[in-house]
C-alpha cells in the first residue's frame, strides 16, 4: 500500500512538472509569424490619428520571441525599439528592448520597455518588465497609457505602473519628467522605430486599442479571448506570404522590408 501511494505521488509529480514545462513554453495561436534580421528589416504602416496615444487612453499589445541577447543593430545606451511610432522632432510612443550587456547604470539585462515621448523625443517616461529573457522563447507584453499613468504586463501578469504626467494619487511609482505625447505623422513601425535600431526575432498579434484596458482584460488577451471594444489596429502577422500585413478591423496594412515569413512551432 505504501509503494502505492509512493508511485501515485511520483506519477502525479512528473505530470505536475510537465504541465508547467509546457506552460513555461507558451507561443502565439498563429500559423506564421514574421521574422526580422535585426539588420534592417522592418515593416512601416502609414501614420493615423488612431495609432496615436491620445488623453482618453491607449493600449499596445504583441508577442515577441527574441533570437539574440546582443542585437547587433542597437542604439543609445545599448538597446532597439521593436515597434516605435515616432522619430526626430516628432516622437510618440514605442516598445523597448535592451541589450543583456549595456551603457545603463544600473544596468538593465534584456529590459522590456514601452515609452512615452513628448514630439522633441529625448528623456521619455514608461514602464518595464526586468524578468530573464531567454533566446527562442515567446514573450507576450501588453502596455497602456491612461492619460497620466503606464502600465505593462507579461504573459497576461501585471508587472508595474507609472506616472508619466505628474502625481495621479494611484500608488503607482512617481517621476519628476512631464511627458505629453503629441499625436504626429510619423509612421507606426514594427521591428524598428526610427530606423537607427533593429530588433533580431519573431513578432506576432500586434494590436492596438484607443483605451487603457483592464486587468481581467490584458489576462484575456494572453489567453487568445480578444476585447473587440476600441481595437483599432489588428495585425495578426499570419499572412504567410507576400509583402503586406493587413489589419483584420481593415484600417490600415503595412509594407514589409526586408522581414521574411516563418511558421510559429
Amino acid at each position: 500500500m505504501r509503494w502505492s501511494s509512493f508511485i501515485v505521488a511520483c506519477v502525479i509529480t512528473i505530470l505536475c512538472t510537465a504541465m508547467r514545462a509546457s506552460d513555461s513554453r507558451v507561443h502565439p495561436a498563429t500559423t506564421n509569424y514574421l521574422q526580422f534580421s535585426g539588420d534592417g528589416a522592418y515593416v512601416e504602416i502609414p501614420t493615423a490619428p488612431d495609432l496615436s496615444v491620445t488623453p482618453s487612453g491607449f493600449t499596445v499589445s504583441a508577442w515577441l520571441k527574441p533570437d539574440t541577447l546582443e542585437f547587433r543593430r542597437s542604439e543609445g545606451s545599448g538597446y532597439v525599439y521593436w515597434t516605435g511610432k515616432g522619430e526626430k522632432g516628432r516622437y510618440e510612443w514605442a516598445t523597448r528592448m535592451y541589450n543583456y550587456t549595456n551603457r545603463e547604470n544600473p544596468p538593465r539585462p534584456n529590459r522590456i520597455s514601452f515609452y512615452l515621448f513628448n514630439p522633441e523625443g529625448g528623456l521619455g517616461q514608461g514602464s518595464y518588465v526586468q524578468e530573464p529573457v531567454k533566446v527562442g522563447e515567446w514573450i507576450q507584453i501588453t502596455a497602456w497609457a491612461n492619460g497620466a499613468e503606464t502600465a505593462i504586463y507579461r504573459n497576461g501578469e501585471y508587472v508595474r505602473c507609472d506616472e508619466y504626467d505628474g502625481p495621479a494619487g494611484h500608488g503607482c511609482q512617481a517621476h519628476p519628467e512631464r511627458i505629453q505625447p503629441t499625436a504626429g505623422d510619423a509612421p507606426l513601425r514594427l521591428g524598428t522605430g526610427d530606423l537607427k535600431s533593429f530588433f533580431q526575432g519573431g513578432l506576432s498579434q500586434v494590436r492596438i486599442w484607443n483605451r487603457a484596458l483592464r486587468n481581467e482584460e490584458v489576462q484575456k488577451v494572453f489567453h487568445g479571448d480578444i476585447p473587440r471594444s476600441g481595437l483599432v489596429a489588428e495585425f495578426l502577422l499570419d499572412e504567410g506570404h507576400g509583402d503586406i500585413v493587413h489589419d483584420t478591423t481593415g484600417r490600415h496594412q503595412g509594407k514589409i522590408v526586408g522581414a521574411r515569413w516563418a511558421k510559429t512551432e
